[in-house]
């Protein structure tokens, strides 16, 4: 739900009524760190890290065309959470190599700067699989995006407080907040397993909001 809000209040926002604007962005905070989170619990209980990349990196390429389409050349989320998924991989099979790991972390890192979530992404699945064993780690973990995201937006908010600017402020304080509170009460069980719909959702919804923008010629 999240990501749909986020990606409906990027391609429609100017649109929409100025409340409706900010409460998708604001619920668009949700997506990434759950999603973040999520690879790590998946990563950790996968039977098959290779298969695991596959199924990202296959989904990843189909849908790259419908987000180019809607958001221009960079590369989609599929992709950071690729990059991020294969850093984990580093950091829990190359740490006694530490000039090959360190190579591959700033390698993706740098890969990382031309998709959605820039570095900040790869980051993000970094700190929560390093606190994850630890009391509140998600909250430890989500310091960092929070302080280095949350206060610039604070502080643009603050000198123009435009809609825009007070939907990116929801999305980096009142999104953040609740992917925390969301994750800090995560039993650590599997739901129904679902993971073929949410692959395939992802270029669909991006494919059906282009469309949708075609069809109103925005």
């Amino acid at each position: 739900m999240g990501m749909t809000c986020n990606h409906i209040a990027n391609v429609f926002g100017s649109e929409l009524p100025g409340g409706a604007m900010v409460a998708l962005y604001s619920l668009g905070g949700l997506t990434f760190p759950i999603m973040a989170y999520l690879l790590c619990e998946g990563y950790r209980h996968t039977s098959s890290v290779r298969r695991y990349a596959e199924r990202l990196a296959v989904f990843a390429v189909v849908s790259q065309i419908p987000y180019s389409l809607l958001f221009g050349a960079t590369g989609n989320v599929l992709i950071t959470l690729l990059i991020g998924l294969g850093m984990l991989w580093l950091v829990d099979h190359q740490r006694q190599n530490l000039v090959l790991c360190a190579l591959g972390l700033l390698g993706g890192l740098a890969v990382s700067s031309f998709c959605d979530w820039g570095i900040i992404g790869p980051l993000m699945i970094l700190l929560f699989w390093h606190f994850h064993d630890r009391p509140r780690g998600v909250a430890l973990a989500m310091l960092v995006p929070f302080l280095s995201l949350g206060l610039p937006a604070l502080s643009r908010a603050v000198s123009d407080p435009a809609l825009l600017s007070l939907g990116v402020l929801g999305y980096y304080t009142v999104g953040f907040g609740l992917a925390t509170a969301l994750m800090l009460n995560y039993n650590g069980q599997r739901g129904r397993p679902l993971k073929w719909f949410f692959y395939g959702y992802y270029p669909g919804h991006l494919l059906a909001l282009w469309a949708l923008a075609q069809a109103l010629a925005l």
